[in-house]
């Protein structure tokens, strides 16, 4: 049977679709063939009703299958599309993490604090302990605690007993809790892949980069490497990197696992630069097994400040509002350009009454603008602290 209805074409050229009008016109004309001809095709008419929705449903058909063949694209693929693509290069999606706080529990000698224990911070936030914990001779033990999301909790503020637990005197946390992260997005995955295609080679700043960037709990990375017989400086903070060496900086995961990453693919005898000095084990022997010091940079935390200016008159709650539009947006690199403008679209979506006159970016309060740059052995961190929002 014959229809006047245009088909879907798969050509050298990529797909083609027929548009909704040709689309219509096709089903009026087989519904006019099947009438014997001289229908009224009329789309007031029963039947133009009829063929207008029949129209409608193979037209959402035909674009659900150029949404499909556009999923093969590596660009454009998204969900497990993406993720199937990504396969090919031995690459997962980062899963979602919680964020996680080191706190020092205070009391009495013998008393065992039971996993799941819950100690709030200042801000209302609830954070479990990992794994049952006793309090030693000393009277002090640290204990691991996580809190689901993306949470910021400066040192000092996770001190607050959820229930009164006996022999346990008190709780702190003496440094800033590691916010979680959300999983990774299409954008981010689709970044690192294009960054990864290297990661079944060896001996090249790209092979180390996709390699040691798909450990578990890794969140970034940064590779760079000297080939030149002389120290050079390199990034914003002018970091000097040793002749004949690479460079790695890599923020979480487990330190060896970074480590033997770092030996495995950068190549052989080249150095290494860092504050963080691995002893690596070559495992193709027997003891004594010949050992390799790999150092690499645990990067330290370089706060980002964060200015928005808005129009006096807010409705209540809109600084908040801006606050958390501004922290779920960064997404700060290791060694990269940071702009102002970047933020303003997310701003202006959290808070749409109200009139944004300006955002500005910086290292301190006192030194704001447009952009900041960060240096290849910092990580950009964002709290809310650092956002300060001015009514003009």
């Amino acid at each position: 049977m014959n229809s006047n209805v245009p088909p879907v074409r798969f050509t050298p050229q990529g797909l083609q679709i027929p548009t909704e009008t040709e689309v219509l016109n096709g089903v009026l004309a087989d519904f006019n063939d099947a009438f014997g001809g001289g229908l009224n095709l009329n789309l007031e008419t029963p039947q133009g009703q009829l063929a207008s929705s029949l129209a409608a449903v193979i037209a959402d058909k035909n674009n659900l299958i150029a949404e499909l063949v556009n999923q093969i694209h590596p660009e454009y693929a998204e969900g497990v599309m993406q993720d199937a693509i990504a396969q090919i290069y031995f690459l997962q999606r980062k899963p979602a993490t919680d964020s996680v706080v080191v706190c020092e529990f205070i009391g009495l000698p013998g008393t065992q604090i039971p996993q799941g224990f819950i100690v709030q911070d200042e801000a209302g936030n609830q954070w479990a302990l990992q794994q049952e914990i006793g309090i030693p001779i000393s009277g002090k033990v640290s204990g691991t605690l996580i809190a689901a999301g993306q949470i910021e909790a400066p040192a000092h503020s996770v001190n607050i007993i959820y229930q009164a637990l006996v022999g346990l005197d008190r709780v702190d946390n003496p440094h800033p809790a590691v916010p979680g992260r959300a999983e990774e997005s299409r954008a981010e995955f689709a970044e690192r892949r294009r960054r990864s295609v290297a990661i079944n080679a060896h001996g090249t700043p790209q092979a180390v980069y996709a390699n040691v960037f798909a450990l578990d709990g890794v969140r970034d990375v940064y590779v760079i490497d000297n080939p030149k017989g002389q120290s050079v400086q390199a990034g914003a903070t002018n970091y000097t990197l040793k002749p004949h060496s690479i460079y790695v900086a890599a923020v979480g995961g487990d330190d060896t696992a970074v480590a033997e990453a770092v030996l495995r693919y950068a190549g052989s005898g080249c150095d290494f630069n860092g504050n963080t000095e691995i002893t690596v084990y070559d495992h193709n022997y027997n003891n004594p097994k010949p050992a390799y010091q790999v150092a690499f940079m645990r990067p330290n935390e370089l706060p980002v400040h964060f200015r928005i200016k808005i129009e006096r008159g807010a409705f209540v709650g809109a600084e908040t509002a801006i606050k958390q539009a501004v922290i779920a947006t960064f997404k700060g690199r290791i060694g990269a350009n940071l702009y102002a403008i970047g933020y303003v679209a997310p701003v202006v979506k959290a808070v749409p009454q109200v009139h944004v006159l300006d955002v500005e970016i910086g290292l301190s309060a006192g030194s704001m603008g447009n952009s900041v740059t960060v240096g290849i052995d910092q990580t950009p961190v964002v709290r809310a602290e650092n956002i300060e929002v001015v009514s003009v």
